[in-house]
Formats: structure tokens, sequence, C-alpha cells
């Protein structure tokens, strides 16, 4: 060697592969993934309960009021055109079972 070369500085490898690099960042990449989707999926559970649970609060006022309407239609007696009548429909059956037998 002579006083007037300059020595090259290299750099030492490091013993890790560009393979081992991609898979770690893959992992870390699907692991992000799935906690964001439990994430959503829990919040989404959560909405639901705090849905059910207003509802149950409210003691459900639209069914309540349907399930009336519903009664009432069964149990009055109505004027359908002069030649049809509706009855309730415990009448019905037993006016019925009378023909029948």
């Amino acid at each position: 060697m002579s006083s007037n070369t300059i020595p090259q500085i290299e750099v030492e490898p490091e013993g890790v592969h560009a393979g081992a690099i991609m898979g770690i960042i893959a992992f870390c990449s699907i692991a992000l993934v799935l906690i964001v989707v439990a994430t959503i999926a829990l919040s989404g559970l959560r909405f639901q309960e705090a849905i059910m649970d207003a509802t149950q609060e409210t003691g459900y006022p639209l069914l309540y009021e349907t399930r009336m309407n519903g009664a009432a239609l069964l149990e009055e007696y109505v004027d359908l055109d002069g030649d049809y009548y509706r009855i309730p429909i415990e009448r019905a059956m037993e006016l019925e079972i009378r023909d029948a037998n």
C-alpha cells in the first residue's frame, strides 16, 4: 500500500435480510388491521346494546299501540257495507262450532 491511496470505507452487513424486514412490516400491518376491525366490531356491539337498552326503557310504545289496535279489531262488531259484518273472533269461533254440530 502506498501512502497516496485513500482507504475505501465500506458498510458492514448487519445480517438482517430484506425478507425479514418485509415479514415484520407485513405482520405489523396485519396486526393493525385486526385491531381496527375488532375495535369497529366491539363499538357496533355496544351501539346495538345501547339501542336495546333504550327501547326496553321506553317500553316499545309502537309495539304496544299496534297490539292494542289489533286486539280492538278482533273484539269489535263492525258493519262493512250492509252485507258483511266483522264480528269478534271468539263469537265467530262459537258460531262455527255451532254450525259444525
